[in-house]
């Protein structure tokens, strides 16, 4: 196959689980300290009248630092090159007949790239053209299409990186190339995949531990990166660690780059992570809900969820990891992401010292700020909507998103349209597999997070225009 395929596909995936989450830990932090713990056992609600997670003041970034970082991000040398162009332009022919009218947007619709800000010599958001060759960064992950407009920072919750890989590697079988042994890409649903547990592939390869690792720790959909400068963990579990920008630098290990010429560069990941930092969310971009209703749901807000999620009173608060057994959520990643898969990267430079990751057995509770931008809900993508997230019986178990235009966005329910199924189609081609979201699929649960299902729908009303703020 094209010779620097093998890593490139790797970053793809590898690369979401690093840039979307560096930040660095707040003065007097303890490395070995997972933040707080919120219970223990099953409950239909926070704890009444426990403490909120304490407030901290929001890091100072450095503004010519931050600058460095973006045009690291949008002009450096993030990600790798990954096939040539004619390749990249070609991968039509694995899946039609006959080139489509606009080859273009039938690429990004495919894949479900976001489309760029700028032309971008008519490639997605997230890939750049240089020298003949097509280079992809954290942006094909972490730049989604939000109610009709591409958001640096947003999840991008229609990315089938399976697809695209198995694709890439039909497109070198056709021209008579054999395709190297790939580390497996999952996507359960769009937008979600197991990067980790590709990362964990990674790791082995390097490696001479004899523990047995997992290297299948459950789907993710990207964290928006507008949250960073608001929480003291990181990842879905809140195992990494505040100064966690190494993470971002393990994966161009998989383009072939030595760890002398990585450690070189690490000052460019500091910037980025600086940039990073400074990103605000969108605002709502619909009605302004009642201001009468935004309050009601404020002091709901406060008395009901803070016991586990930031304050809005507070710029930043240290994070709530919470138990496994207490939220109910799909438990594959809190169960197979533990002490011998954080052993394999706490074992290198990547995760040396403060870097180290720890292993949590729990679910970080997520800041919300702009948290209506950042559809499908929990870890894994499984619930749609906001409202969902508030009353379980209105999840549903099998759907298929409409779209990401301005019109596929429910401003009621603050998330995102979707087709309800009565179940998974029968006889539709396996690489349309990703389409359709199942939460009884492993690792794609729906369960769990009750703490909304005992409120009234007045009550739940208020509290989702009080999110529609954060």
């Amino acid at each position: 196959m094209y010779p620097p395929l093998r890593f490139s596909l790797l970053v793809l995936a590898a690369a979401l689980s690093a840039c979307p989450e560096p930040s660095r830990p707040a003065p007097g932090d303890a490395d070995a300290d997972a933040g707080p713990v919120a219970g223990g056992g099953a409950g239909d609600g926070p704890d009444a009248g426990s403490p909120g997670p304490a407030c901290l003041p929001l890091e100072r970034v450095d503004p010519a630092a931050a600058d460095a970082g973006r045009r690291f991000l949008f002009e450096g040398s993030v990600g790798g090159l990954l096939v040539p162009r004619l390749a990249f332009d070609a991968l039509w022919l694995t899946w039609s007949a006959t080139p489509p009218p606009d080859v273009a947007a039938a690429t990004r619709a495919r894949y479900g790239f976001a489309a760029a800000l700028t032309p971008n010599d008519g490639l997605p958001m997230g890939f750049r053209l240089e020298g003949g060759w097509v280079r992809a960064d954290c942006l094909v992950c972490h730049a989604g299409e939000v109610a009709g407009q591409t958001v640096v920072g947003a999840p991008n919750t229609r990315l089938d990186l399976e697809r695209f890989v198995g694709d890439l590697s039909a497109l070198g079988r056709r021209f008579g190339q054999t395709p190297q042994k790939l580390p497996r890409v999952r996507t359960g649903a769009r937008g979600v995949s197991d990067i980790v547990g590709m990362t964990m592939q990674l790791a082995l390869e390097a490696s001479t531990s004899l523990a047995p690792v997992n290297t299948e720790v459950g789907y993710q959909d990207p964290p928006a990166w507008w949250t960073l400068a608001t929480k003291t963990r990181t990842y879905v579990d809140g195992s990494g660690p505040q100064a966690a920008h190494r993470t971002m630098m393990a994966t161009q290990l998989a383009f072939g780059a030595t760890q002398a010429s990585l450690e070189a560069q690490e000052p460019e990941y500091v910037a980025l992570r600086a940039y990073l930092l400074t990103l605000p969310p969108p605002p709502w971009p619909f009605a302004a809900p009642p201001a009468d209703a935004v309050e009601r749901g404020r002091a709901l807000f406060r008395e009901r969820c803070t016991s586990c999620h930031r304050d809005d009173r507070c710029e930043r608060a240290e994070s709530v990891i919470v138990s496994r057994e207490r939220i109910g959520t799909d438990a594959e990643r809190s169960a197979r992401y533990g002490e011998a898969e954080v052993g394999l990267i706490n074992g290198s430079w990547f995760g040396a010292g403060p870097q180290r990751h720890l292993a949590t057995s729990g679910y970080l509770a997520p800041s919300l700020r702009g948290v209506w931008a950042s559809a499908p809900y929990l870890h894994n993508g499984s619930v749609p909507t906001l409202e969902g997230v508030l009353d379980s019986r209105r999840r549903p178990r099998v759907f298929r998103v409409r779209g990401t235009a301005r019109d596929d966005y429910d401003a009621a329910a603050v998330g995102l349209k979707v087709d309800v199924l009565a179940s998974p189609p029968v006889g539709a081609p396996p690489e349309e597999r990703a389409d359709v979201y199942d939460t009884s699929t492993p690792g794609l649960g729906n369960g769990g997070h009750l703490f909304g299902d005992a409120l009234t729908a007045a009550e739940r009303s208020d509290l989702l225009d009080f999110l529609k703020t954060q």
